[in-house]
């Protein structure tokens, strides 16, 4: 509870991660394949959502902040294109069902609790299509350490049972916090 509302009273402002521009790496990743369905996890105020339905993706984005997906709803409609927001909970996805071609997480998945991030990651495999692809960013936790949010090797390695690390790519942001894109196949 203390979490929802931590996030609804960023999104009275622009929230810090919410830069209005999709990152090159989601770029990338459409440029180098064929549409199909998406499903963004956490789509905030759905740059990246609205982003795919542009190139023709059908993409499904998921927030539990009722503010954030009222106001992706309204860049959608001002776009022009058709995507289907839901206000729900990402380890609880009532209405959503796979599979899908495409799971985007830029920034949710780290942010959960480590019971919730098992759920979430369990979650990925009735999700994600036959060959899909789970597309991520998060910053990274040394193990042992309370630095949040961030995903652990623990949590990485949840991952790695469950699906096929294709690509990663580290990096720092925020001044030296250690994060990563991570490209998983299932």
């Amino acid at each position: 509870m203390m979490r929802r509302i931590f996030y609804e009273l960023f999104y009275f402002r622009q929230p810090p991660w919410d830069t209005g521009v999709s990152p090159p790496e989601l770029i990338a990743f459409i440029d180098s394949h064929s549409p199909g369905r998406a499903l963004d996890l956490g789509c905030g105020t759905g740059t990246n959502a609205i982003t795919l339905a542009q190139h023709g993706w059908q993409v499904t984005g998921v927030d539990f902040v009722g503010r954030a997906v009222r106001v992706a709803r309204r860049k959608a409609n001002q776009t022009g294109v058709q995507v289907d927001f839901h206000i729900d909970d990402v380890t609880r996805l009532g209405d959503v069902t796979g599979p899908f071609d495409l799971v985007l997480d830029i920034g949710c998945l780290h942010s959960l609790s480590s019971q919730l991030k098992a759920v979430y990651i369990a979650n990925l495999a009735h999700l994600l299509a036959s060959k899909g692809t789970f597309l991520l960013y998060a910053f990274l936790t040394p193990e042992g350490t309370a630095q949040n949010p961030g995903l652990t090797p623990g949590d990485l390695s949840q991952l790695a049972n469950r699906l096929h690390l294709a690509n990663r790519v580290d990096g720092a942001d925020r001044g030296d916090r250690l994060s990563a894109w991570l490209t998983y196949n299932r």
